[in-house]
């Protein structure tokens, strides 16, 4: 299956780890001694990508198209239409964040799924983390089908890369000092990169920019939702 996205956060990485440092004031350990659930994602992703590797190349093709997220397709399955897969298409918009194009993409994403998703997790613990963590996948699938409805562009969508830019939000919505730079730097990186078209293989397109984008306001505006300490500290009128 031709690959639709990678991660691009290079731009803005610098910024995004002073940030993690910061939201982790209170029990400041490195973000490399990481928690349970960060980890349990990682290996599930991992796992999944050698189980593709191992199979003869018919099984990966068929995991990639029921895994990954095609907004025609998806829409095709919620209208009625017959498809030997349909229940499972149905899921798409999570499973997608569990497939990766290659392993380059693969690695990336881990990275810093294991930066950021420290973070988040030592804040919010494990079940609101990974809650957060799956809204900010479908997020970015709906994103896509957003997208479709305006361009009408075909695509086959894999990648954690949505999930993971809602937790670099989170870390943002989080820090101590005015983020607004670093939001508006992110939205308009992947802004340029839709427009531009640029990075692409041929006539693939290579990121993901609207998934991009809309994991990222998920997890930077919701994140209060899902933090204890935030609600507690909220005033009741």
């Amino acid at each position: 299956m031709a690959p639709h996205f990678t991660s691009t956060y290079a731009t803005v990485k610098l910024q995004a780890a002073c940030n993690t440092e910061i939201f982790l004031t209170q029990v400041s350990p490195p973000a490399f001694n990481t928690t349970p659930t960060v980890l349990i994602l990682i290996a599930i992703n991992v796992g999944v990508h050698l189980l593709r590797m191992l199979l003869p190349g018919q099984w990966d093709a068929i995991i990639g198209f029921v895994g990954a997220f095609s907004p025609p397709l998806w829409l095709s399955i919620v209208m009625g239409e017959g498809n030997q897969w349909g229940y499972t298409l149905l899921l798409s918009p999570i499973f997608y964040a569990f497939l990766h194009a290659d392993l380059l993409h693969l690695v990336i994403n881990m990275g810093f799924l294991l930066a950021f998703g420290t973070a988040v997790e030592r804040r919010l613990g494990q079940g609101p983390f990974l809650a957060l963590y799956i809204l900010c996948a479908v997020c970015g699938a709906c994103a896509s089908l957003a997208v479709y409805f305006a361009t009408f562009e075909q695509t086959f969508m894999v990648g954690a890369s949505g999930a993971i830019s809602g937790l670099f939000g989170a870390v943002l919505r989080n820090s101590t000092r005015k983020t607004w730079t670093a939001v508006a730097a992110f939205i308009a990186i992947n802004l340029v990169i839709g427009y531009t078209g640029l990075p692409s293989m041929g006539q693939v397109r290579a990121v993901a920019w609207e998934a991009h984008i809309g994991g990222f306001l998920a997890g930077y505006l919701l994140f209060s939702l899902f933090d204890a300490r935030t609600r507690r500290l909220t005033p009741r009128i």
